[in-house]
């Protein structure tokens, strides 16, 4: 009975960190539109980079810590560094099936498969988005998950707040219709890529395989 309690205090603390940390994500974009308007220098290239990363840090990273406490885990445990070789194997393998969603349709249609140039925002969509949402929702919140229901239970439910993860930045872009009412791509492609990352990352017992997976996904 205590067992059962402590797991379901486990999972309220689990959903009401991802919701404060949506109420700040929701806050940073609301400040990074006054910014952008009072000083040009946030608005693209290193100080937009700096911007959202010490954001990241501040409202994704630090509570992710946090709650991995409270559930009992470390961050050691959930990175399972020492299961490398098995991260890099699975999250490469699940991101390769991934990432050919974009390479066939890309080389049939004659479009680069990679990108053109290097600059600070694709440094953001290779390195730091896959790098921070996946200790976020992976370590931090699947694993949290985890401790109450099966493996499966925890990874839907992890892949539906993924979605919501990425609802502020959509409608603050102007994109929030389309991504949640096209058939294909959009909320449906996040849930479903976000699945994959879940599976990458129980199979490989190591954050690598979901950070792994996110790269190649991003990358094409």
């Amino acid at each position: 009975m205590n067992s059962q309690r402590a797991s379901n205090r486990i999972v309220q603390t689990t959903f009401l960190t991802f919701a404060c940390t949506i109420a700040a994500w929701i806050g940073a974009w609301i400040l990074k539109t006054r910014l952008d308007g009072s000083f040009a220098w946030f608005s693209a290239g290193l100080g937009s980079f700096l911007y959202w990363t010490a954001a990241k840090l501040l409202i994704w990273i630090a509570p992710a810590l946090w709650l991995l406490e409270r559930a009992g885990l470390s961050a050691r445990e959930v990175l399972g560094l020492r299961n490398w070789r098995a991260g890099l194997a699975w999250g490469g393998g699940v991101g390769l099936l991934i990432a050919l969603t974009g390479i066939i349709p890309n080389y049939l249609q004659g479009r680069p498969i990679l990108p053109a140039q290097l600059d600070f925002g694709l440094v953001n969509v290779l390195l730091i988005a896959p790098t921070f949402e996946e200790f976020l929702m992976r370590g931090a919140i699947q694993g949290s998950l985890q401790e109450r229901w099966p493996i499966w239970t925890a990874n839907m439910i992890t892949s539906v707040l993924f979605v919501i993860l990425h609802i502020p930045g959509w409608y603050f872009m102007g994109t929030l219709a389309d991504n949640l009412t096209q058939p294909a791509g959009g909320a449906l492609s996040i849930f479903l890529v976000s699945l994959a990352f879940g599976y990458a990352v129980r199979r490989s017992g190591s954050l690598l395989g979901g950070v792994a997976a996110h790269f190649l996904n991003n990358l094409f």
